[in-house]
């Protein structure tokens, strides 16, 4: 780096920076307390909706003269699930409330859920008489036409208030170094408008550049205390590597006394450890790096999705299966069923059921050699049985014992191979797909990942989808990757 892009710390004060309007103390809207404001004001807007619904049509159309208690009580309830509803699609962060398209599709929609959850209540309640179907067509109307009003507000609200710098959060940055400029170009790349950089600081006295990511750096952290006596700083990133624990210590008890959210980077460990988020222990605070798949209520899910959908597609399927074995039976010597060592959960090994398909005197048990087209080891009820998959119906039995799953990584047998080494040893990642149970079908099957793995290539890309599904695992996932099965067996790719 060229000598003229660090200066020597000077003795003479920072020059002030033209920080933007709205950076005056007590000038900044919090977000959070504005998305809770108008959460706030959409529970009300639905709320009363019902009643002012219940006014209008109840009294003016039908003559009631008393509204029932019952309309507020739906109004609070309908209010809640639509709030619910709408956090949970993230509708109330600041970038959501300023897109208009978005929530009118959102508010329509979440309305829609809500009313379909009252009415799944009513019925099971047995109360569907007790409501005016008028009534709820106005509620419904008279709610849209609220919510929509008020973001249509919101939105030049945001405006005025984005031009006044008041939604601007104020960042300083403490460290020159490489994990400024990794903060800074990130911050740059999310392309988030409501941070504003107001500089970077650093205590060094000499070879400090005299900027970093296009950032001024305008002084020590003296500096910076003086600074944010005068001017909204909102919070401060301190970048400074962990391994100099002195120094950080020092900085933290330093800027501690600031009225500001101080905050340390810690790209320096996401860079070597993937640190997904911080949690508690008791009084132990942890960083997170991996997190078990499936657990809580997604493992509840997942096992009533087994043992549900499982035992209805195992009481279907088994008339065919019945005629498959007979067949079997009458057309080649030897056992219906082969059974094979794959890997399973947590690594441990378990027996996978087939159908046999192969010559008992050229079976593999080892499943260390691969089937390839035409394989003079395939019985010609196996051909027919490997085109459509239906050997692996058994394994609607593994899914009953609790060894498999519907959905999930496909079993590989114990001596598989890729590129000529066993899989664990040919993929780094290979064991890492046995931390949920394998699946009958999975998502590497579904975007073409079956078959035979000739190469490393495929291997690794077969492995990858397979990371994907237990890092992104839903219910939904698993219905769209049983629905695309369905097409993947009707075109018979990759199957022989």
């Amino acid at each position: 780096m060229a000598e003229t892009e660090f200066v020597e710390r000077s003795e003479k004060p920072a020059p002030r920076p033209q920080l933007n309007r709205g950076t005056a103390p007590g000038s900044h809207v919090s977000p959070t307390v504005l998305s809770g404001v108008v959460r706030a004001g959409d529970f009300l807007a639905v709320a009363l909706s019902a009643v002012a619904a219940a006014g209008l049509y109840l009294r003016l159309v039908l003559g009631q003269a008393e509204i029932s208690a019952d309309v507020l009580f739906i109004g609070i309830a309908g209010g809640a699930i639509f709030t619910t509803l709408f956090k949970s699609r993230n509708g109330y962060s600041l970038a959501r409330l300023s897109s208009m398209p978005w929530q009118a599709r959102q508010t329509a929609l979440a309305l829609g859920v809500t009313a379909a959850i009252l009415l799944a209540a009513a019925f099971l309640l047995k109360v569907t008489d007790t409501f005016s179907r008028g009534w709820a067509i106005v509620w419904a109307t008279l709610a849209v036409g609220f919510v929509i009003l008020s973001r249509v507000v919101l939105r030049a609200v945001i405006r005025h208030w984005s031009q006044r710098g008041y939604l601007t959060r104020n960042l300083a940055i403490v460290g020159a170094g490489k994990g400024a400029e990794t903060v800074i170009e990130k911050l740059r790349q999310s392309g988030e408008d409501t941070v504003s950089i107001v500089g970077v600081f650093d205590d060094r006295r000499t070879r400090v550049p005299s900027s970093v990511g296009g950032y001024q750096v305008l002084g020590t952290t003296d500096d910076l205390v003086a600074l944010a006596r005068t001017n909204r700083i909102d919070a401060v990133i301190v970048t400074i590597p962990g391994h100099a624990v002195a120094r950080l210590g020092a900085l933290l008890f330093k800027l501690k006394r600031l009225p500001v959210d101080l905050k340390v980077s810690a790209d320096w460990m996401i860079e070597n450890f993937p640190v997904k988020g911080v949690s508690n222990l008791g009084p132990v605070v942890l960083l997170d790096v991996f997190e078990r798949p499936l657990k809580h209520w997604n493992g509840v899910l997942k096992w009533i999705e087994d043992r549900v959908l499982g035992s209805i597609f195992l009481l279907i399927a088994a008339p065919l299966m019945a005629v498959i074995a007979i067949a079997i039976r009458l057309t080649s010597p030897g056992p219906v069923l082969f059974a094979q060592d794959r890997f399973g959960f947590n690594n441990n090994v378990i027996r996978v059921l087939k159908f046999r398909t192969m010559y008992v005197t050229a079976a593999d048990n080892s499943g260390a050699k691969r089937t390839v087209p035409g394989d003079p080891r395939v019985t010609s009820v196996g051909r027919i049985l490997r085109r459509w998959s239906l050997d692996e119906l058994p394994q609607l039995i593994n899914v009953a014992r609790g060894e498999m799953s519907l959905v999930g990584p496909r079993p590989h047998a114990v001596a598989m191979k890729a590129g000529g080494r066993l899989y664990n040893e040919a993929v780094s990642d290979y064991l890492h797909r046995h931390r949920v149970k394998p699946g009958v079908t999975g998502w590497a099957q579904v975007h073409g990942l079956r078959g035979e793995i000739d190469t490393l290539d495929k291997a690794r890309a077969r492995v990858d989808h397979d990371l994907f599904y237990i890092d992104n695992w839903s219910i939904w996932l698993d219905l769209k990757t049983l629905a695309m099965t369905i097409r993947i067996l009707l075109s018979g790719e990759n199957a022989y």
